[in-house]
């Protein structure tokens, strides 16, 4: 666990000092500080709007973020070589992939708890404290929809190039959004055979982006979710059991690799 440790503090120090990810986050933070400029609009119209900007925002520049930075933990280690140096020490190399993915959640949870406090302020601002306390749930799920994202960009990193796997990152995540899409194409009754079964294959094999959205409910309060405990249980279960299998195939590639 040491080594795991060692590893993930090395990763969150070398992210953080990348210009990409700052420039990601800087962009975010104007964007957000800038966000009640939309005054023109009713109070509650303005509010919406303020929450529902603020929002996306940080779920844009996160989901960024993830790629960029998760594309390229473990490639820039092997175009270095530091990679020989880490490994010829008594690091196993599950320690490695797992220290890589640790360190990626932490500098993007950096970020989003970064974005979130500035957001929350800006809200507080123009909210009762209530209104501006129910978004710590809109960040909890951008959070756990990042660390799926982050362990996908790791897995594909072991046996992609960088360039491929931005593509697969991100168009993985676009459809993975649509999860209610790839739902109703899997069920709908005037579906054919071929349709309802790439809409399954689709749905159940791709990751679920879509279930974490939950800005719906922070903009809309009166949306209600029916059962708001087990809703959270089982999509944090979810994402944790995803990541699990992601980074347990991406060990045994990295294991058989050479490097």
């Amino acid at each position: 666990m040491t080594a795991v440790m060692a590893i993930a503090y090395n990763t969150v120090r070398e992210a953080l000092s990348r210009r990409v990810v700052l420039l990601f986050l800087f962009g975010a933070l104007v964007l957000i500080i800038l966000s009640p400029l939309f005054s023109f609009l009713s109070p509650r119209e303005e509010l919406t709007l303020l929450k529902s900007l603020g929002l996306g925002v940080i779920q844009l520049a996160s989901m960024f973020i993830c790629i960029v930075m998760g594309i390229s933990l473990i490639p820039t280690e092997i175009e270095r070589r530091t990679v020989y140096t880490v490994l010829s020490k008594p690091v196993q190399r599950y320690e490695f992939v797992l220290g890589k993915f640790l360190g990626g959640i932490l500098t993007m949870l950096f970020n989003i708890l970064f974005m979130g406090i500035v957001f929350f302020a800006v809200v507080a601002w123009r909210a009762t404290p209530k209104q501006a306390l129910d978004l710590w749930k809109g960040f909890m799920m951008i959070f756990f929809q990042m660390s799926i994202l982050v362990s996908l960009a790791i897995f594909f990193s072991v046996f992609l190039t960088p360039f491929v796997n931005f593509f697969m990152s991100l168009g993985i995540y676009i459809v993975g959004t649509l999860s209610s899409v790839t739902e109703s194409l899997m069920k709908g009754e005037n579906r054919t055979v071929i349709q309802k079964g790439i809409g399954a294959v689709l749905h159940y094999l791709l990751p679920q982006f879509g279930n974490f959205n939950i800005q719906n409910k922070i903009i809309h309060p009166e949306t209600r979710i029916i059962n708001e405990g087990v809703y959270y249980i089982q999509n944090i279960g979810y994402a944790i059991l995803y990541i699990a299998v992601l980074l347990i195939i991406a060990v045994i590639i990295f294991d058989r690799r050479e490097v």
